[in-house]
């Protein structure tokens, strides 16, 4: 047959019948299967695109005290409204934002091919379940287009924390109760078991394979209670307890990008500086290591205010092995929450002149000058000082002080505040010769201590005030030497009337040439400082440059911290700091990062910037000294390291300079 089409091909160029009619039963199959599976895709598009509501929580199992993220997502529905979230009576609902939706996921299991299609609003939040047991998430309710929807109800298992006596958290505040604008300090108290054995003198948070989870509600601005006003924003109070080796907890969640990798994020890790402390629990003394994070407020209104609870998660030490490997338990524990009451000063016994100020302080006056006459200026100054809400102080009004009214014309006065000194300042005007002192000031505060109002007065100002002179009319009214006729005379005689001699008169015409040549060297003076500009500009924005302008300084900060240290006697924290010095002075030179370069890349490095041969020497040895007591710290290895470091980075930073690195 192959045969018989190659000879019919050959005689003829047009197809026969036979071939026409199957090229024609072909196209009309595949047309056929092109509108048989569109109508099957729009039909599944339709049933797609019914609406729904999905309900997600992001664990089925949490400890009590723990939170769960909840995700409710109206899918397919157009402009849609927030569910309504009933009989969520176990649980603490707080709102997480929403989120907009458009997104299919398609996943394959054992040769099944199932589709989800994501197209709409999701309204996150968070839930905190109220006790234990296996708990029920209500179904939330939505109205769509006037009908009722309804998601599914969700189990939850909260599970009661083990009884253990690893780590204890305990929150405390101090005072434990305080009124409108005072200051009040609550701290976190996390207590850690010492290391079994010969390590017990080693921070038990230094063997975590990977830092334990430690959740502190107010340590976010946006969980601060409404009504407190943290003394410095959340960022700031992290940063000094921020762990630049690793070592310490994972608060809240926050991580840090890896510089890496686009994907990869570390948690950041905080420490306290740790003591040693001693705790009664259960079957006797424990040795504990005590970490504390204390974040000050200012209490802005009267009322209750509940802070926590707190939680740690994460695997601690607590015993050896056979081979004297250490060996963890997982660990979870919480701290009861904490109800602080900022109380409201009493109406009762309220002074007329109180300054609205809490605390203890002192009330005097100073007049300049003490000696004036009628009408002239005088300068009054209260001085309010102590300690206390002195930025709440409300100036005396001197209108309503007997005695002062109707001898002085007031003015407002102006307020300010530095430190522990309140200063508020008038101006004066003495209304008649009759006054011979100026009167006393009073002015009322609240006593925190014993709770009750303290009137303050000032010492009566003697001053000495003198009639005004009278000026008779003639010298208010003539202020000068009248002019007389002749010279008004003169003036009608010209503009040239009192010149005689010519050469006064000069040529006035106007030369554009001159204009032209300034205007041009003014053109170039602005090139010039343009292009200065930029230049100092680029230099100013390039990171590297920035970087490697402050190594020196950042550098000499950590040295002189850990020198300090080493001298102290902690070495472990001294070694840490002088290797972060030098290798982080050489990694800004170099550009690169400094998180992971071992010391030998940092010899390397060194090396490359054509440094002498015995300077890598003496840096090597100097890192593998910091290095050995990172692991082993002992006083004996680095007596003459604090000595001896300090010469190496000046050499060091000289021949980078040289090498115009730095």
């Amino acid at each position: 047959m192959i045969q018989k089409n190659n000879g019919i091909s050959g005689r003829s160029s047009r197809p026969d019948s036979g071939a026409f009619a199957v090229k024609t039963m072909t196209t009309r199959t595949i047309r056929m299967i092109v509108a048989l599976f569109t109508a099957l895709m729009l039909s599944g598009a339709a049933w797609a695109e019914t609406p729904e509501v999905l309900c997600e929580l992001s664990r089925d199992r949490v400890y009590l005290g723990e939170s769960v993220g909840y995700r409710v997502t109206l899918n397919h529905v157009e402009n849609p409204s927030p569910p309504e979230l009933a009989g969520f009576d176990d649980f603490d609902v707080k709102s997480a934002g929403t989120q907009n939706l458009n997104s299919t996921q398609i996943t394959i299991i054992n040769g099944q091919r199932s589709e989800v299609i994501r197209h709409g609003q999701a309204y996150d939040y968070v839930l905190t379940p109220r006790r234990a047991g296996l708990l029920t998430v209500p179904a939330p309710i939505a109205q769509v287009d006037g009908e009722v929807l309804q998601g599914r109800a969700l189990a939850l298992r909260v599970v009661e924390p083990d009884l253990q006596d690893d780590v204890l958290l305990e929150i405390s505040a101090s005072p434990e109760s305080v009124y409108p604008t005072e200051r009040l300090t609550i701290t976190l108290s996390v207590l850690v078991r010492g290391l079994p054995g010969e390590l017990s003198d080693r921070n038990p948070l230094s063997v975590q394979s990977s830092p334990p989870a430690l959740t502190i509600p107010w340590a976010d601005d946006q969980q601060v209670p409404d009504g407190l006003e943290p003394i410095e924003d959340a960022g700031s109070w992290l940063s000094q307890l921020r762990d630049l080796h690793g070592e310490g907890f994972a608060v809240n969640g926050l991580v840090d990008r890896s510089a890496f990798s686009l994907f990869e994020r570390r948690p950041l890790t905080f420490q306290p500086r740790p003591r040693r402390v001693t705790r009664n629990v259960g079957d006797g003394e424990k040795d504990y290591w005590l970490y504390e994070f204390k974040r000050s407020f200012r209490a802005k209104r009267a009322g209750d205010y509940t802070f926590g609870p707190a939680t740690l998660k994460g695997t601690f030490a607590v015993d050896r092995d056979a081979a004297g490997r250490l060996t963890g338990d997982d660990v979870y524990a919480t701290a009861s929450p904490l109800t602080v009451e900022v109380k409201q000063v009493p109406d009762a016994g309220r002074p007329a002149d109180y300054l609205g100020v809490i605390g203890k302080c002192t009330l005097s006056a100073e007049l300049k000058p003490a000696e004036c006459r009628v009408g002239d200026p005088v300068t009054l100054t209260l001085v309010l000082r102590g300690s206390g809400s002195l930025d709440a102080a409300a100036a005396p009004d001197l209108a309503s002080v007997p005695g002062v009214a109707e001898h002085f014309k007031t003015y407002s006065g102006t307020r300010e505040v530095k430190g522990d000194t309140c200063r508020f300042t008038y101006t004066l005007r003495p209304l008649n010769s009759e006054v011979t002192e100026f009167p006393s000031i009073s002015g009322s505060y609240f006593d925190v201590s014993d709770e009750k109002y303290v009137t303050l007065h000032t010492d009566p100002l003697p001053m000495s005030v003198s009639d005004a002179p009278v000026l008779a009319d003639r010298r208010i009214v003539g202020g000068g030497p009248a002019r007389t006729p002749d010279e008004l005379h003169v003036r009608r005689e010209g503009i040239f009337a009192n010149i005689t001699d010519p050469r006064e008169l000069r040529d006035e015409s106007v030369h554009p040439e001159y204009w032209l040549a300034g205007a041009a060297v003014l053109a170039a003076l602005y090139a010039v400082l343009a292009g200065a500009t930029a230049y100092v500009r680029r230099r100013s924005a390039d990171p590297a440059m920035v970087r490697r302008r402050a190594a020196v300084a950042r550098a000499k900060r950590r040295l002189h911290e850990g020198t300090g240290l080493l001298r102290s006697g902690n070495v472990r924290d001294g070694t840490d700091e002088v290797r972060g010095a030098m290798v982080g002075l050489i990694a800004d030179a170099a550009g690169v990062a400094e998180a992971g370069m071992t010391s030998a890349e940092a010899c390397r490095r060194l090396g490359e910037f054509d440094a002498e041969p015995d300077l890598v020497d003496r840096l090597r040895r100097s890192l593998e000294t910091c290095d050995a007591a990172r692991y082993a710290p002992t006083a004996a290895e680095t007596n003459g390291l604090a000595a001896d470091v300090g010469v190496l980075f000046e050499n060091v930073v000289e021949t980078l300079k040289k090498q115009r690195r730095l």
